[in-house]
């Protein structure tokens, strides 16, 4: 059964138009040509008696614009010709199709970017009447750039605008973005096209979501048998410092993730644009190896540096970016006991001076010598020992605690708590009790370490330190007040350190001395970093990162970065990306945050500021990108098609909307093109009529 019908009936009343041609011809008037005469005066005149109706003389130009009209508004109101029974048999094997197409940095390798375009394209061109796509592009983030459309054109359109990306391949986001498009659909097939190098890095059994149902799987494997890539996976700088001078020694990660051996690799390193070093290296197939360049001198201010090794199809991982950051040392006030303070602070000063990353600035004064100016410019005060300051002096030490300050309480065989002010009692964390003496039984140990805080995390890994050791013959009681935290226990659960905070700052209470007399962890190989770990925590230290991966996000607002007070109170900031873009950020009115979207250094500059860069962020694509190996095609259709149950079977028809099925037919674009004929006939004939008349 065939009906019609108008999908915009509304333009119909455009065909009172056709009023127009009729007006035009009743009320036209053939004009004759003038003819000069010399004069009336001999004619009679005879008056006009008689007046013949108007009427329509050139029927076949009427008739012309008249259809012409006609058509021009029924291709505006949309005709559309129904045949039910017929559209709904054809569309039984109508498509909804999910195109992935991986834009990872993986598709770099070769040409595999300039095949997977042309396989979207060939898939785009493959499709029915009938049939619908959507193109979604992934890396680590997976974003639908087309709707679901039948029109071919816009899908090649955006095939055209993709461009290929720096991420890492993640699976997992673009399945999920397909299955979700899949489950939507009403079209009676759905079809799942992957078009990717199948980087098995990027696949996450815990991650990856299976397709519904019915839906199918076609996989276009872009990847090659023996895929042949070195990278520079790290590379980091070790500080080391001397009397006048500090040096840093770069090492740097080499991989070959080919088949095939690599012999007298040279691999180089570059500073500030400048070359200071070369070594050579081997590798076997599919192994990784370490280079060490010698040290060099550190001027005092930020530098830039790149490894450089080799040349093949991948050649944004052959180099690594790296920042070396201006270190600026901790600056520790340390505090002892008077005439004995030399050797009270003996282990505690021998740790702190060794310290290279960041390095600690350590100033010492006995408890008669403290004045309110040696608090000025600390950012962590250890109390070794010795009675907590009364007065004025107490008073200050708790503004600075309040204030952001870091304090070490360490209690020794010369604290007598029992005597302190109040200002000391209450930034303790514990209450301090009497003191245990363990030495007949050769010493207590350590049963518990809470490796999760930030100031002990560093020995959270095997061989990192051993706590085991160290045997601790004397030591405070204490008992903890509600807001303090136990970080070490000993075997009889006595608190060994304990942590409070107060306002903005951070108070660790050490119960046991430091100064091998009480215990002998000064002497265990742990007791170094352990110190240094503490005062850096209690600094709210954070180690500038020398580089950072693409697709991280960075807050230009925060002053650990590098860029400091500098960086959070200015006004405006000027990036310069890696490609020489510059972009301005207005902190009072845009966002700090600036999007790392591609490998390179990116300069961050105060806007108006002259001489180097207020922050230098190295940027380098994901490590694992670099590993080319690829996934099997069994593994992947096994895990993602359903598995079970009955047969999809025969699909029932889909019903379109009108608008489709208008959109199918196209029959407006016939009439403009009948109506466009018909005028420049009209055009024609209208001109020969005219010609004749004369």
């Amino acid at each position: 059964m065939i009906g019609f019908s108008f999908l915009a009936p509304v333009f119909l009343i455009g065909a009172a138009a056709i009023a127009i041609p009729v007006l035009v011809h009743l009320t036209h008037r053939q004009s004759k040509d003038a003819v000069r005469f010399p004069s009336l005066m001999f004619l009679a005149k005879i008056p006009y008696r008689a007046r013949r109706r108007q009427r329509i003389r050139h029927w076949p130009l009427f008739l012309m614009r008249s259809l012409a009209l006609a058509l021009l508004v029924a291709a505006f109101a949309r005709p559309l010709l129904e045949d039910v029974a017929a559209s709904a048999g054809a569309l039984v094997s109508a498509r909804e199709l999910v195109i992935l197409l991986d834009r990872s940095h993986s598709m770099a390798y070769g040409n595999r970017w300039e095949r997977a375009l042309a396989e979207g394209r060939e898939i785009v061109g493959g499709m029915g009447a009938d049939d619908r796509a959507t193109l979604v592009l992934f890396g680590e983030r997976a974003a639908a750039v087309s709707q679901s459309t039948s029109d071919r054109a816009a899908l090649l359109a955006a095939l055209d605008a993709a461009e290929l990306g720096y991420e890492a391949t993640r699976y997992g986001p673009a399945l999920q973005l397909a299955r979700e498009i899949v489950e939507r659909a009403d079209r009676p097939r759905k079809e799942v096209v992957l078009i990717s190098d199948l980087q098995r890095t990027g696949w996450d059994d815990q991650q990856v979501i299976g397709l519904p149902e019915g839906a199918e799987l076609t996989v276009v494997d872009l990847s090659e048998k023996e895929a042949l890539n070195l990278s520079i996976a790290s590379a980091t700088a070790t500080r080391s410092r001397t009397a006048d001078r500090e040096q840093a020694a770069v090492t740097a990660a080499v991989n070959n993730h080919g088949t095939a051996a690599i012999e007298g690799l040279s691999v180089r390193l570059l500073v500030d644009g400048q070359e200071v070093g070369v070594e050579k290296i081997s590798l076997a197939p599919r192994s990784s190896g370490r280079v060490r360049f010698e040290p060099f001198n550190l001027p005092g201010r930020p530098l830039s540096g790149v490894v450089r090794a080799g040349d093949d199809a991948l050649p944004e991982d052959n180099e690594f970016r790296f920042v070396i950051a201006k270190s600026d040392p901790v600056s520790v006030l340390m505090v002892g006991s008077g005439a004995r303070s030399g050797t009270g602070n003996l282990y505690l000063r021998r740790a702190l001076e060794i310290g290279t990353e960041p390095g600690f600035r350590l100033t010492e004064r006995s408890l008669s010598q403290l004045t309110l100016a040696d608090l000025g410019e600390q950012r962590v005060v250890i109390l070794n020992d010795v009675s907590y300051p009364a007065g004025t002096l107490g008073r200050r030490l708790g503004e600075f605690v309040g204030n952001g300050g870091g304090l070490l309480m360490v209690l020794g065989r010369r604290s007598r708590p029992e005597g302190w002010p109040t200002e000391g009692l209450t930034l303790l964390p514990a209450k301090i009790g009497g003191t245990t003496d363990r030495s007949a039984m050769g010493g207590g140990t350590l049963s518990y370490v809470d490796y999760d805080h930030p100031g002990l995390e560093l020995f959270q890994a095997p061989r990192s330190g051993d706590f085991s050791a160290a045997r601790f013959f004397r030591y405070h009681r204490l008992e903890l007040k509600d807001s303090a935290r136990a970080l070490a226990s000993f075997d009889d659960r006595a608190a060994l350190l304990a942590e409070m905070r107060h306002g903005q700052g951070t108070v660790i209470v050490w119960a046991s001395g430091l100064e091998n007399f009480w215990n002998d962890l000064p002497l265990q190989p742990v007791f170094l970093p352990l110190i240094q770990q503490l005062v850096n925590y209690l600094a709210r230290y954070v180690e500038p990162r020398s580089w950072y991966r693409v697709g991280e996000v960075l807050d230009l607002s925060d002053g650990s970065l590098g860029g400091g007070a500098a960086l959070s109170a200015a006004a405006e900031l000027v990036v310069r990306r890696p490609s020489g873009e510059r972009v301005l950020l207005r902190p009072e009115r845009e966002s700090h945050y600036l999007a790392l979207d591609k490998p390179g250094f990116h300069e961050v500059r105060v806007a108006g500021g002259s001489g180097e860069p207020a922050l230098t962020v190295a940027v380098n694509m994901d490590p694992l990108e670099s590993d080319l190996a690829a996934l099997d095609l069994e593994e992947i259709v096994g895990t993602l098609t359903y598995e079970g149950g009955e047969s999809a079977g025969t699909p029932s028809p889909v019903q379109l909307s009108a608008e489709e099925r208008e959109r199918r037919q196209g029959l407006w674009w016939y009439l403009l093109v009948g109506a466009g004929i018909l005028l420049l006939s009209e055009t024609y004939v209208s001109n020969r009529l005219s010609r004749a008349g004369r």
